[in-house]
């Protein structure tokens, strides 16, 4: 489905006229997912996705067995506990490493991906032209992308989102509402063992070629070893006394839970960082977690939060290689698995010591100087206004700059700046990057 075919505009009231391309039953909210309609069934195979993906691949991804919803299990583990055999679902790979997989995802949008209608909206004070949106436009592409839907508004947001929806069977949770005119989209863990295989490259293609800014804001990668044969939360602790979870700098904050000196069949975890740093790594043991006094099933999962750091979007499409890449010893992992061949992707660090980009820097020019321009503005020529207002001094703000790994980037492939990226401070449009200012952002960082 093309964005043409999703004419989007306000009527006198301000409320969102839409014209949808397929029956509305194919959105229809369900109470539970197991209700969900087959989207393959409904969709002219003539309409083109609306994330560009092609016809052909879109509407044989719907008709195969795999790929409707709810799945067809094959990521189920059996575990016995003492109230009988308990089912527990789990995330698989996606890629060709099959290392890794995604057991949590969140991402995030500008509103004008909603329309450019939704650009000027102030987020904050249009509950009712935002929900209506969401409700028949971000619905079906959840649909398509995850398999599920949304369920139920919630009586209010969270993280500063003033308002929120909660997807079907709590697999996830969408946000909007913030001052930021974003949206975030939350999926779970079991949001993400649950939807339908290739959901990994169906939302990278809807974040890459459609989405206004995307950006991920969380993801988290995981490794199960269902026998124990190479990871357990004992050879984690001799990892840490070889030095495999150091990264540079200082050594990693370490936590274990559970009881370690007498185990108890309860389980127990190794945890490597700090919960609200931009990664932290969990290696914890999952069968004994589920209720399995006896299972080796072991996991380990890292959580890469933006920051400080960032998410590729590539992470969604290779997280084996980026959970080799997290620390020295996985590479070690790695090679036991029999997958040396496999190339480590590193997650960069930004520098954002009180660093602010170039629209929240015209934001704070406008709120503290912006009625005094106006009126100048009426009275002085605008070049004339500008060269009045302007420094004596050409110098670029301290807190006006690139990061460190921008600068390193843009001087190496001889590129500017981008300037889609909400983890790089911008100073758009400047004409190369010379020696002694690029001194002046090294010293200012």
């Amino acid at each position: 489905m093309s964005k043409s075919t999703f004419p989007m505009n306000l009527d006198e009231n301000g409320r969102l006229i839409m014209t949808p391309t397929y029956d509305q039953k194919t959105i229809k909210t369900c109470k539970n997912t197991q209700e969900s309609p087959l989207i393959s069934t409904e969709i002219s195979v003539e309409s083109t996705p609306f994330y560009n993906m092609g016809v052909t691949n879109f509407d044989s991804r719907l008709t195969c067995d795999h790929f409707t919803f709810p799945r067809k299990l094959d990521n189920l583990k059996m575990v016995m506990t003492d109230q009988g055999v308990v089912p527990v679902v789990h995330s698989v790979s996606c890629d060709i490493h099959g290392i890794a997989s995604v057991d949590w995802v969140t991402f995030s949008f500008d509103q004008d991906t909603l329309g450019k209608e939704f650009s000027s909206i102030d987020p904050e004070n249009a509950e009712e032209t935002l929900t209506y949106a969401i409700e028949q436009w971000l619905d079906q592409h959840l649909y398509e992308i995850f398999g599920f839907g949304l369920l139920t508004k919630r009586e209010k947001g969270m993280h500063f989102y003033k308002f929120s929806y909660e997807l079907q069977d709590n697999l996830g949770i969408v946000l909007y509402g913030h001052k930021s005119r974003r949206i975030s989209i939350q999926i779970n863990g079991t949001g993400c063992a649950l939807a339908r295989k290739g959901w990994e490259e169906q939302l990278y293609k809807f974040l890459t070629t459609f989405a206004k800014r995307p950006k991920l804001n969380r993801i988290d990668l995981a490794h199960d070893d269902f026998l124990g044969e190479h990871l357990s939360v004992d050879l984690a602790d001799d990892w840490d006394d070889k030095g495999g979870f150091w990264c540079g700098g200082r050594q990693p904050n370490i936590l274990k839970f559970g009881n370690w000196k007498r185990p108890n069949g309860k389980g127990r975890s190794f945890c490597v960082g700090d919960r609200t740093s931009s990664k932290y790594l969990r290696i914890y043991e999952r069968g004994k977690k589920e209720g399995s006094c006896l299972s080796p099933w072991c996991r380990a999962e890292v959580e890469f939060k933006a920051n400080d750091r960032n998410l590729p979007l590539d992470m969604l499409l290779s997280p084996s290689q980026y959970f080799i890449g997290a620390y020295p010893c996985f590479e070690w992992l790695s090679t036991q698995l029999q997958q040396d061949f496999v190339s480590p992707e590193k997650t960069e660090i930004i520098k954002e010591q009180s660093q602010i980009n170039w629209d929240r820097s015209i934001e704070i020019v406008k709120e503290q100087f912006g009625k005094y321009i106006r009126q100048f503005a009426k009275i002085i020529e605008p070049n004339e206004l500008v060269a009045m207002l302007s420094s004596s001094k050409d110098e670029i703000p301290k807190r006006l700059k690139f990061s460190h790994t921008a600068v390193i980037q843009s001087i190496r492939i001889n590129q500017p700046i981008p300037s889609h990226l909400d983890e790089l401070p911008l100073f758009f449009g400047v004409q190369g990057v010379n020696d002694s200012a690029y001194k002046e952002f090294i010293n200012a960082i």
